[in-house]
């Protein structure tokens, strides 16, 4: 046989040599100690069975895993990593655009600022929520832009957009709000939905600022101011809700009437534009003639009050004339009265015809004078007539 021992016979692959086999002989296991293989105590049997084999092999295996510890220490084992796994999820990255909020036990704790790796107490001890405070977002009011993926010219919604002026008109109002979060712990905590806080906000503050302006100016220079006392009183109510948004800008982006009334509108405003116009143009007129109306008025008040000064002098010059003539009188009757006669009789003569008649010698007849004034006259006169005659004629008079 291939399997006996014998000097004869081939030799057994599990063996040395002949004779029993000895401890460690067989790769599948250590052999009995003074037996052989299955079925006697020599190793003429035939080889062990492949089912033994694997049996043995699996037994090796589970002996060297440290499943052989036992159940308790597996036990400890698997709990301490997952006490070990649980104390690092606590760890925490906080990017440069966030603010993380820890509450300790449901009450709030602190706020993380800085940026970094950071680390808290696992739930149920702590919580982190982390805030976006950087990002400016973006509340519509009077319209829906629809979604910011695609265009769209948006929507009209008129329950926000129309709101009534000081003057008591309609108009049609469309803005946009720009806000971010100051205090992340207000955020979270004093208000519930922010956003919506945000838009009813916006829209009562627009319409208080819209009831206080007229119409004309809204439309026209008010803008700036409008947005400025909106975002002034928007900040102001927000504050005292305590809600730690900050809102950055508020931009207007319609201004209109309604729709229904946008023609008759238009009209009212030509008309009114017609007016300015008139009134301007009654303006320049004005200013036209009342500087040159006060201008005459002056001169006729200063021409006034020349001929007073004039007829104030001349009665204070006759007056002092005339005091002068009654001193003189005084000192000398006599000469002042002849020289008064003549002077008199000059002034009373000198424009008259006179013609004088000597009676001395009874002749009676006429004394001879020469007329200067006549002679004047007549050489004017003379002139007069020589110069038209010494001009030559005109060429439509030449015959």
């Amino acid at each position: 046989m291939p399997w006996n021992n014998d000097n004869d016979g081939p030799k057994n692959p599990w063996g040395n040599n002949g004779g029993n086999n000895s401890e460690g002989n067989s790769p599948w296991g250590s052999g009995r100690r003074g037996g052989g293989s299955r079925g006697g105590g020599n190793n003429d049997g035939p080889p062990p069975d492949l089912d033994e084999m694997l049996k043995r092999a699996q037994e090796n295996f589970r002996n060297i895993m440290p499943g052989n510890i036992g159940l308790g220490k597996t036990l400890f084992f698997g709990v301490l990593a997952a006490i070990v796994l649980w104390l690092a999820s606590g760890f925490y990255f906080i990017q440069p655009n966030e603010n993380a909020v820890v509450l300790t036990f449901g009450k709030y704790t602190k706020t993380e600022e800085v940026s970094g790796l950071k680390y808290a107490f696992p739930w149920p001890f702590q919580q982190v929520t982390k805030v976006d405070v950087t990002t400016e977002r973006r509340i519509e009011i009077g319209f829906n832009s629809g979604s910011s993926f695609r265009s769209s010219t948006g929507q009209d919604s008129l329950d926000e957009s129309l709101m009534l002026t000081g003057d008591e008109n309609i108009i049609d109002i469309d803005f946009v709000v720009m806000w971010r979060i100051g205090d992340a712990r207000q955020y979270l905590f004093e208000i519930r939905n922010p956003e919506d806080t945000v838009k009813l906000v916006a829209e009562s503050a627009m319409r208080e600022v819209i009831g206080h302006t007229k119409i004309t100016a809204a439309l026209t220079e008010a803008r700036g101011q409008i947005q400025a006392d909106t975002k002034a009183l928007m900040q102001k109510i927000l504050d005292e809700y305590k809600s730690g948004i900050v809102i950055n800008n508020i931009q207007l982006l319609k201004v209109d009437p309604p729709d229904p009334v946008i023609d008759a509108f238009n009209d009212v405003q030509r008309a009114r534009a017609e007016a300015e116009r008139m009134q301007n143009e009654a303006q320049a007129y004005r200013n036209d003639i009342l500087p040159r109306a006060r201008g005459e008025a002056q001169k006729t008040l200063e021409d006034a009050e020349a001929y007073k000064q004039e007829v104030i002098a001349r009665a204070k010059g006759d007056a002092d004339r005339f005091n002068a003539v009654y001193q003189s009188y005084a000192k000398s009757k006599d000469v002042t009265t002849q020289r008064m006669y003549l002077e008199t009789v000059e002034s009373i003569l000198q424009n008259a015809k006179v013609i004088l008649l000597e009676n001395k010698g009874g002749s009676g007849g006429a004394i001879p004078y020469l007329p200067l004034d006549q002679l004047k006259r007549q050489n004017t006169t003379t002139r007069a007539t020589s110069s038209e005659t010494s001009m030559p004629p005109a060429p439509g008079d030449a015959r």
